[in-house]
């Protein structure tokens, strides 16, 4: 699978914060023209005992959930954790993944942030722009933002806003169970993120793609 070139990994803070700023500007929030039917789910887990890094993509069906395709990555992490610079930590891994794939994937959900996030563009979006394609942010903590009580049953949901904007949704989307936080990345809008990620869920909190990655790469881990 092929993606954009848009900056080098190999920067400070500094340098992190102004391409986000740069990016920021090349974002599209706007409803798909088309429908999706292969989705593609990912995450990141790390050696609690190294540097050594690892990442997963699985690709699925939307329409019954069976996979598609998988490709995992390991490497070594080459920036710092800072708050908001997930993507600088994340995306090489996780494009080192995405270039196994030999399927593309009609849209990606990420785990993580997608517009809510403080310069509005967490690691959901950056990717969506380096894939050129429709991307989803579905974390399991809120970054950036106030939102009212959700409620406690399935589908129950409360926008995220920044100073009166909505910047995504806080979404119940296992009865009595911690909600995800879910924000459009690129390509899309706050009404089909959230139609996506209720399509994706089969009784788990997170949505299918994004569990399945999980698992992936921790059985990844715990083998190497």
């Amino acid at each position: 699978m092929e993606f954009k070139n848009l900056h080098p990994w190999d920067v400070n803070y500094k340098e992190a914060v102004q391409i986000q700023q740069r990016l920021q500007k090349k974002l599209i929030l706007k409803k798909p023209k088309s429908g999706f039917r292969l989705v593609a789910g990912t995450d990141v887990a790390y050696d609690k005992k190294s540097d050594k890094v690892f990442a997963g993509v699985v690709i699925l069906n939307l329409e019954n959930m069976q996979r598609v395709e998988q490709a995992t990555a390991v490497g070594r992490v080459r920036f710092p954790y800072i708050p908001g610079l997930l993507s600088f930590r994340e995306s090489p891994i996780l494009l080192k993944a995405f270039s196994k794939i030999k399927q593309t994937p009609d849209i990606i959900i990420v785990d993580g942030q997608g517009i809510a996030h403080p310069r509005g563009i967490g690691l959901a979006s950056h990717l969506g722009l380096i894939l050129d394609m429709p991307s989803v942010g579905c974390a399991k903590s809120r970054l950036v933002g106030e939102h009212e009580p959700v409620g406690k049953k399935a589908g129950s949901q409360s926008y995220i806003k920044i100073n009166g904007k909505v910047v995504g949704v806080v979404l119940r989307t296992k009865t009595n169970i911690k909600p995800v936080y879910v924000s459009p990345g690129h390509k899309i809008d706050l009404a089909s993120v959230v139609n996506v990620v209720l399509k994706c869920c089969r009784g788990y909190k997170l949505p299918e793609p994004t569990r399945q990655a999980h698992n992936l790469v921790n059985k990844l881990r715990r083998r190497l």
